[in-house]
């Protein structure tokens, strides 16, 4: 059974310390990577950024194994018109994915960016706007372009 599977099914495997620990170094590997395509693409196109505050990470899984709470990234956009996009972890563990940020744009709603690979693996960042049905866009941080 593959994980999509497995979460699809709500039949998610128990996991060891150690698993749980890996899993959260890379979610917030992935993150850091992300938020850095990002802040690149952002400074070559003349947006003003900054760090939000960091959201906290305790999910239930961490707990139970009782893997210290950790600090995810996000970050803010604004064009010069004023236009802003906030860019928030949401969680690692979540139905169908490897992983969810929220995006949220004064400008054209809310958005989600969820990491289709496997656990582990390298990412594959899908964005899709929230209530418009559909599979979604393979990321590429040019997208944030429509939302501010």
């Amino acid at each position: 059974m593959s994980y999509h599977d497995a979460m699809d099914d709500y039949d998610l495997p128990e996991l060891t310390a150690q698993e749980v620990h890996e899993r959260v170094e890379d979610w917030l590997r992935r993150l850091d990577d992300l938020f850095a395509r990002i802040r690149r693409w952002a400074a070559a196109h003349g947006l003003a950024m900054k760090d939000g505050e960091p959201r906290p990470m305790l999910e239930e899984r961490m707990e139970r194994v009782g893997e210290p709470a950790r600090a995810q990234p996000t970050l803010v956009l604004r064009s010069g018109e004023g236009a802003e996009v906030s860019i928030k972890p949401k969680a690692l563990w979540v139905i169908g994915a490897n992983g969810r940020v929220d995006v949220l744009s004064r400008k054209n709603g809310v958005y989600v960016l969820i990491d289709r690979a496997e656990p582990l693996e390298p990412p594959q960042w899908i964005l899709r706007k929230v209530g418009a049905g559909g599979d979604g866009r393979a990321f590429d941080p040019e997208l944030l372009a429509e939302m501010v």
